[in-house]
């Protein structure tokens, strides 16, 4: 009798259209019940029925009960009326029709629509009008949803795929001139860090019934033209609907794939806040924008220095709008705090990298001849060599803070690679660490754990071991203790995956440009060694930390054993890296 009430719902509408056209509904049963028994009839045939099948008033009352739970319709007059003419129009007894009360039983169609007209009468207008209401109900909720046709709906989208570039550093041109690099960090490892989970994706269906193809797209480090042409090649020599850089990509060249040519972009590592105000819908980054950075920098040190008013403060940057505009923020900080600033500039887009260095090393006697007590440095770790490599030389007295407002600035690979006259310089960061200010390892939170067991799936390269803080792409770095040690898992490129995978799944069966943008802002989840493990976005914040810290510069050489505590000199690897000073994080204002 599942069906019972869904049959008599329709018929409670047929009754109010046609009481609405000029008809009654005691003329619509009259005209409709014929020579049909009446209440009282009814009534008298169910009890000669019932004695002709010996049924007993104990199953009537259990067939009501059950009837009117099913329905949600309290009327006993009224569904005692129906199961009275039901079992008399089929002769099935109560106790045959108690088992069909949650079934599907088509036989008792005829019969339901007998019973319905003929126990109209029972209802008053009131109970009538509730019963329709609950109709509509029941009709809205019967009735499937349509079936979105899925369309090409997007540059870069059809019916079944959406295409997305990987872009990443070729990192051969580093390698010719002397950069110390490991053999992991090739294209194929550099690439799979996010074609692995589309793999994944696509394995498991796609995401509303779309797969995933993927082109990667290189750019070499030090040559600025390669940057230009990888947004040439995104954006004009294929259809791609997005781009994706886990780590290193330039900020300068991004506004080439975002304003000039309207295409989604996320970044593993910064985006100036100046390129995400004219690219609002196009523009996300895992890290705070340097500008944010800079100001973060500024609050700390004027609250932490012993320098008096007037005292001048040196700051090194590089040829970047971006981070210029971070420069600008910072300057306006101390200046306000009652500093004098004196700011050098490094061109780091000759595509000389030697040169860099160069002019980056003959800043510190500049500073040192402009009486700075004070050096911020935002210049890429690439460029520092030179100058962190002069301070060793001329050991000068004034210290040095680091702001992250670059590629890789201030994570462990950059400190792995970082002079190591850079030591005791701080870095204003939301990159996270592997220890805790005690000098205690920090062991993987539950998503950081996942996103180590992907990468060991993903790479048979590192046999199955990937170790707490080892610099990315190395396979079997030797310790003093003759342990070998292989890579951690790269977290920018899991924290992007995770986000966009929810990002796909709420942007619609057709997505487009804006609705992945519209998504992702809504996107608020774990995060892997960054920002005190967890991080948002939001409808006016689109980048996903949302605190950041202090971090010291320690000095860790090939030869240091591993420490009782587990740590090489309190880094996890015998290499270079970050510890936290205070251990205090800083929500991001």
């Amino acid at each position: 009798m599942k069906r019972l009430f869904i049959a008599i719902l329709s018929l409670m509408l047929l009754s109010a259209v046609v009481a609405a056209c000029g008809g009654s509904t005691d003329d619509n049963v009259s005209d409709n019940t014929g020579s049909q028994p009446s209440t009282q009839q009814g009534n008298e045939q169910e009890s000669s029925s019932s004695e002709e099948n010996n049924d007993s008033e104990d199953d009537r009352a259990t067939l009501i009960s059950l009837a009117k739970a099913a329905s949600g319709f309290d009327n006993e007059e009224f569904v005692g009326c129906l199961v009275d003419i039901v079992s008399n129009e089929t002769g099935y007894s109560y106790a045959e029709l108690i088992p069909l009360v949650d079934e599907e039983a088509p036989e008792l169609d005829d019969a339901l629509e007998t019973a319905s007209f003929t126990c109209l009468e029972t209802l008053s207008p009131e109970e009538i009008d509730a019963l329709i209401e609950q109709a509509e109900e029941e009709e809205s909720d019967a009735m499937p949803e349509p079936i979105e046709e899925r369309l090409a709906s997007d540059i870069g989208i059809t019916e079944d795929t959406i295409t997305v570039a990987v872009i990443i550093a070729d990192l051969e041109g580093l390698r010719n001139i002397g950069y110390p690099l490991p053999a992991g960090l090739s294209n194929e490892t550099l690439t799979g860090r996010v074609s692995k989970y589309f793999d994944d994706w696509n394995a498991a269906g796609g995401i509303n019934g779309r797969m995933f193809e993927m082109i990667e797209i290189s750019w070499d480090p030090l040559s600025p033209a390669s940057m230009e042409n990888a947004c040439i090649e995104a954006t004009l020599d294929n259809e791609i609907f997005m781009a994706i850089n886990g780590s290193g990509f330039n900020p300068t060249f991004v506004p080439c794939f975002t304003e000039d040519n309207d295409m989604l972009f996320i970044l593993g590592d910064k985006a100036p806040q100046v390129q995400i105000d004219a690219s609002p819908d196009r523009l996300f980054a895992l890290f705070p924008p340097g500008e944010v950075a800079a100001s973060t920098a500024g609050d700390v040190f004027l609250s932490e220095t012993d320098l008096p008013a007037g005292s001048t403060i040196g700051i090194l940057e590089p040829v970047s709008p971006g981070v210029q505009a971070a420069v600008t923020e910072l300057e306006q900080k101390l200046e306000d705090g009652g500093f004098n600033t004196t700011t050098i500039t490094v061109n780091t887009l000759s595509g000389d990298n030697a040169a860099a260095n160069a002019e980056a090393a003959a800043a510190v006697s500049q500073f040192n001849a402009e009486g700075a007590q004070q050096v911020f440095v935002l210049l890429p770790f690439i460029n520092t060599e030179g100058f962190f490599g002069e301070i060793g030389k001329l050991q000068p007295e004034w210290g040095v803070s680091i702001i992250d407002v670059g590629p890789g600035m201030c994570t462990q690979f950059g400190a792995s690679r970082t002079n190591p006259a850079a030591e005791g310089a701080k870095c204003i960061t939301s990159t996270g660490s592997y220890t805790d200010s005690d000098g205690t390892i920090l062991p993987d939170s539950e998503f950081e754990a996942q996103c180590r067991e992907n990468w060991l799936r993903h790479f048979p390269v590192f046999e199955g071991k990937s170790d707490i803080g080892t610099p990315s792409g190395e396979v079997g770095l030797e310790t003093a203790d003759g342990e070998l040690l292989n890579s951690d898992y790269a977290p920018n490129e899991c924290m992007i995956m995770r986000a966009l995978y929810f990002t796909f799944q709420n942007a619609g069966v057709n997505p487009t440009r804006d609705s992945v943008a519209d998504a992702l802002k809504q996107y608020v989840g774990p995060s892997a060694q960054m920002s005190n493990k967890q991080g948002a976005f939001g409808p006016d914040k689109n980048y996903f930390a949302t605190q950041m810290w202090e971090v010291e510069f320690r000095v860790v050489s090939p030869q240091t054993p591993r420490g009782a505590d587990g740590l090489f000199n309190g880094c996890p690897a015998p290499t270079n890296c970050w510890v936290p000073v205070t251990g205090n994080w800083i929500g991001i204002k």
